[in-house]
């Protein structure tokens, strides 16, 4: 009987000892369900679709947030092509909120008939809505550095003819095809030479002062030299 009750007494006290390990046990488990990533917020997109940065961010979902790296999720959304840069913070209540700036798009690259979003310094963003009213590059495809010198150059050409540009055509290297919001033909230009357009203007109002027809093509491509090829005269019918 003695020997019953020692044993009785033992598990008690082995049960009474126990009890603080498996609370600490189960508290840990609480937590450990508790602080996962659990939800994602993302603000500052106004352009391009947010569910792409979402996707990226949904891959935290379920990681514990002590082991949910922040830096990692930034390098993976600023990945994005039309991301320029983004914050993302992990919360212990398991909130991942990540901050984007979007890169701004100024034209629509056209490449094989597929049009794309640009920004200033020539990154491909996007596919491009149709209707989108930007400045069109045509052409460049397989010259991204001709493509971002072109660009750069867009604001000095359309200041030295004092037009806005609406279109511009690679023909080879320095030579493109520049397509005026109120020039009725196409000019030809030098790219890297913008202050060249100063003297086709000129000579184009001294043409058009002339009475001359409207040109078919202005080229301004030769420094120092202006071609205009004018328009053939209207048939003469009997």
């Amino acid at each position: 009987m003695s020997g019953i009750v020692r044993h009785r007494r033992l598990w008690r006290r082995l049960a009474t000892r126990a009890l603080p390990v498996l609370a600490v046990l189960a508290l840990t488990a609480t937590l450990a369900v508790a602080l996962q990533v659990r939800e994602v917020h993302v603000v500052g997109i106004h352009r391009f679709p947010a569910r792409e940065v979402e996707t990226v961010l949904r891959s935290a979902l379920g990681t514990p947030t002590v082991a949910a790296r922040a830096s990692e999720l930034r390098s993976r959304v600023r990945a994005l092509a039309w991301v320029a840069d983004a914050t993302v913070r992990v919360s212990l209540d398991g909130v991942v909120t990540c901050a984007v700036v979007e890169r701004v798009p100024v034209a629509v690259a056209v490449d094989q008939g597929v049009p794309r979003l640009l920004d200033r310094e020539g990154h491909l963003l996007a596919p491009a809505a149709p209707g989108t009213n930007l400045l069109e590059l045509d052409g460049f495809g397989a010259y991204p550095e001709e493509r971002a010198s072109v660009l750069a150059a867009a604001t000095q050409l359309e200041r030295c003819w004092n037009d806005s540009l609406r279109r511009i055509d690679r023909l080879a290297s320095h030579d493109v095809v520049l397509g005026f919001a109120s020039t009725p033909f196409p000019v030809l230009a030098d790219p890297d030479n913008p202050q060249a357009l100063v003297g086709a203007r000129r000579v184009l109002d001294s043409w058009l002062a002339s009475r001359l027809p409207t040109p078919l093509r202005v080229d301004a491509r030769v420094p120092g030299r202006v071609a205009v090829l004018p328009a053939p005269p209207p048939e003469e019918t009997d």
